[in-house]
């Protein structure tokens, strides 16, 4: 006797569990302190465009611009690629995070030394009792590089009158500038005697 078996019906394909999943497949958000790792591990390989990306993933995180901030500012200007440190400026603009006064005295020095003075000038004045003796020798600098000496010598006299007195290198040191122009060199050391004798 042929006995004939049907099929048993066929089993109805069940979604995966989630628990079944790959980990290294899920959406991870790096820790503020890892991206800050990531970053100067980027600067130090010359790699700036990789160190902005990993920047605008801190500004969505709301970490505060500091100094991981000020070294990619600073590797745009050693690079000289300007344009890449205007596009780090639009960025942190655009996170509406507060900027602290080593960033901002950086960005000064980013737009003077690509001669943007007034954008520089700009800064400066934004920054109001934020400003220090970096912030008016960065000005200063703008200034007398851009061979704006009548505005260097207004600037070195606002500062003095606000209680800011730089050291003598500011004037006479190479990389300020200040008083290695021609036109000021009658100047120096009237200028100094004004520290000098806290005229102000």
């Amino acid at each position: 006797m042929i006995t004939l078996s049907l099929p048993s019906p066929a089993q109805p394909l069940l979604p995966p569990s989630s628990k079944t999943l790959n980990p290294s497949r899920q959406n991870i958000i790096p820790s503020s302190n890892s991206l800050k790792n990531r970053l100067i591990r980027q600067l130090d390989a010359g790699h700036l465009h990789h160190a902005l990306s990993t920047l605008e993933l801190m500004t969505q995180q709301n970490s505060p611009p500091d100094l991981t901030t000020y070294s990619l500012l600073k590797s745009c200007i050693g690079f000289r690629d300007f344009q890449l440190g205007k596009l780090v400026h639009w960025k942190l603009i655009q996170s509406g995070l507060e900027l602290d006064s080593v960033v901002l005295n950086t960005l000064i020095s980013l737009y003077w030394k690509c001669g943007d003075t007034e954008t520089a000038r700009s800064i400066f004045e934004g920054m109001g009792s934020r400003r220090d003796l970096v912030s008016w020798s960065a000005m200063l600098s703008c200034y007398a590089n851009n061979s704006m000496e009548l505005q260097a010598i207004c600037t070195f006299l606002d500062m003095l009158e606000l209680g800011f007195y730089p050291e003598r290198v500011l004037l006479y040191g190479r990389d300020s500038g200040l008083l290695q122009r021609k036109v000021l060199m009658d100047w120096g050391d009237n200028l100094w005697l004004c520290v000098e004798n806290r005229v102000f």
